[in-house]
């Protein structure tokens, strides 16, 4: 099966290419940071300052790449508060945004986010889908999250809204940000009484319907497991997925399904390749919190999506491919979401792959600080850190940011597209301590194509120089190895064995902790492999993602082999079409 980037609903000049995802015709790849949750122990959480928001609606998700807001946006949230929680008091302490419906719709949608509720209520799309589909008449739509609250994990998977069984629905629409997320689905399935693999569902099981930006860049691996796959931005192609969703017979269902651009379904295959779907006008659909609620990633955050893709070149970047041409939403129509928010809360969330991109974004923040708001950025570029920008920030109490360089070795930043001058970052921590600002949380890949082990350490000079420079800063620093995917520059180039990563891994750690005061944060070697294979792979995974649940990432890698694979046909480099 072939996925062209090229929209359908936008012709995109230059951006004509086209991907396989099947295996044994291996795609262009889009290369991206491993800044996925990590499983067993790697999850981000509140607790280690780690956190994702989705920022740009796929079907059904949004996140292209993991952001993070300062910890003064956290709450008191923390995982360990879904081990008292079910799905009773969780309902009682949310505050919803919009009147939903009753429930009384003819189709029952459960939107599965196969991640833990505090993550999925933190992923904007999670909320967009809730409201979207909830405002279709023929639609009642209720939230599923695997694994489930602690207090509902004795039985069979249900929904939040009113404790149905998953297999009780209509349809399954599964919300997926990241690969390692699939390999939860087959599981949560199974918990919910739908048979984990498509071929085994009866007339009566629901159609499951998965969509998101990995699922966009690589739909094939789970085209055992899911009915139907939808490729890019779902908004405007709600009403038409919905009818189809709603035929009588299951065949007619996959039938219409076939029929709606840029859904993908593996049983019928298309004639010709399946064309991502853009929406070109953002600022019909609003894409803001729905629900606040206590127990999330951002406590009582109400989040406003500013825009979608990214106008810069990074050759890693997820974000501007499957998101191009980047948008940015108007002023007229943010400042009301943040009017909105503002009425049930004092904690705004701007998020997006390119915020501080955004050609209004000091008068959205200063729209916050002037209302009496505290504001936050998932995100800020590098040379757009000024004293205008960072003044509203801090009137609201915002005392850290994030920062991306990347990479400290001019040759690896060379690699990665994204090259941050000296002086760009001197100037950028001086209007930051200026400002006020006491913490900075600085993001770096390591496992780049050509990269020493040498240039790897650099990352730990570059910021015991960065604390020379600026002694009143405390930072934090987040080391993830890269993970290539579909359809960039990237695409195609080998990464290290896991072994070599997280050796690179433990140096720079090693040298954060001698020579530093820095906090590190440092990914894993291993599970950056297995989402490497994902992202790579096909059809052919299907027994991995069925195990994937309740195995670690080394036992994941070692039973490739028994599988007939080899773990360095997918991190090497890959062959042209």
């Amino acid at each position: 099966m072939t996925i062209a980037m090229e929209p359908a609903a936008h012709n995109a000049a230059g951006d004509t290419r086209t991907a396989n995802a099947d295996r044994r015709e291996p795609c262009e790849r889009i290369a991206s940071a491993a800044r996925a949750p990590s499983r067993r122990g790697q999850r981000t959480s509140s607790s280690d300052g780690k956190n994702t928001i989705g920022a740009g609606l796929s079907l059904p998700d949004a996140a292209c790449v993991c952001y993070s807001l300062p910890r003064e946006h956290h709450g008191q949230h923390t995982i360990e508060d879904e081990n008292v929680l079910d799905r009773i008091s969780v309902l009682k302490d949310e505050t919803p945004v919009s009147a939903f419906s009753d429930g009384g719709g003819r189709l029952h949608i459960a939107l599965l986010f196969p991640s833990e509720y505090h993550i999925g209520m933190a992923n904007l799309a999670v909320h967009a889908l809730y409201r979207q589909l909830n405002s279709i008449d023929e639609v009642s739509c209720e939230r599923v999250f695997f694994p489930p609250l602690e207090g509902d994990a004795n039985g069979p998977l249900i929904s939040l809204e009113t404790g149905t069984p998953l297999g009780g629905f209509d349809a399954v629409a599964v919300s997926s940000s990241y690969e390692l997320d699939w390999l939860r689905l087959p599981a949560a399935l199974v918990a919910g009484g739908v048979p984990a693999l498509a071929a085994e569902r009866g007339e009566r099981a629901p159609v499951v319907l998965a969509g998101g930006p990995a699922i966009t860049s690589n739909p094939e691996p789970l085209a055992e497991i899911a009915d139907a796959l939808f490729i890019g931005e779902a908004e405007e192609a709600l009403p038409a997925l919905t009818e189809a969703l709603g035929q009588e017979d299951r065949e007619d269902v996959l039938d219409a399904l076939a029929d709606v651009p840029s859904v993908y379904v593996p049983t019928r295959p298309p004639d010709e390749p399946v064309r991502r779907a853009l929406v070109e006008d953002l600022d019909a659909f609003p894409t803001h919190s729905e629900i606040l609620t206590p127990h999330s990633e951002f406590a009582n955050v109400f989040l406003i999506e500013t825009g979608r893709g990214c106008p810069r070149s990074c050759s890693f970047c997820l974000a501007r491919q499957i998101y191009h041409p980047a948008r940015a939403r108007s002023l007229n129509t943010l400042l009301p979401q943040i009017e909105l928010g503002l009425s049930l809360t004092d904690r705004i969330g701007l998020v997006g792959a390119a915020v501080a991109d955004h050609p209004r974004v000091v008068e959205l923040a200063s729209a916050v600080a002037d209302r009496g708001g505290r504001v936050s950025l998932s995100s800020l570029r590098i040379e757009r850190v000024t004293p205008e920008l960072l003044a509203p920030l801090v009137a609201g109490g915002q005392r850290s940011i994030t920062l991306a360089p990347e990479a400290a070795s001019p040759d690896v930043a060379e690699t990665l597209g994204k090259t941050i001058e000296p002086e760009a970052m001197a100037a950028a921590l001086a209007s930051a301590e200026g400002a006020g600002i006491r913490a900075v949380k600085l993001y770096y890949i390591v496992g780049v194509p050509g990269e020493t082990d040498e240039q790897a350490v650099d990352i730990a000079r570059q910021v015991a120089g960065l604390e020379r420079d600026f002694p009143r800063l405390r930072f934090t620093v987040s080391v993830s190895p890269l993970t290539p995917k579909p359809h960039t520059e990237l695409a195609r180039a080998g990464v290290p064995d896991p072994k070599v990563v997280r050796k690179r891994l433990r140096a720079i750690g090693a040298t954060l902790r001698h020579d530093t005061r820095a906090k590190p944060r440092l990914g894993s070697a291993r599970w950056a492999a297995v989402q490497t294979i994902l992202s790579r792979g096909g059809r052919e995974l299907t027994g991995l993602l069925l195990e994937g649940n309740d195995a670690g990432a080394g036992e994941l890698l070692s039973s490739l082999a028994g599988r007939g694979l080899a773990m360095q046909d997918y991190l090497g480099p890959q062959a042209s079409e």
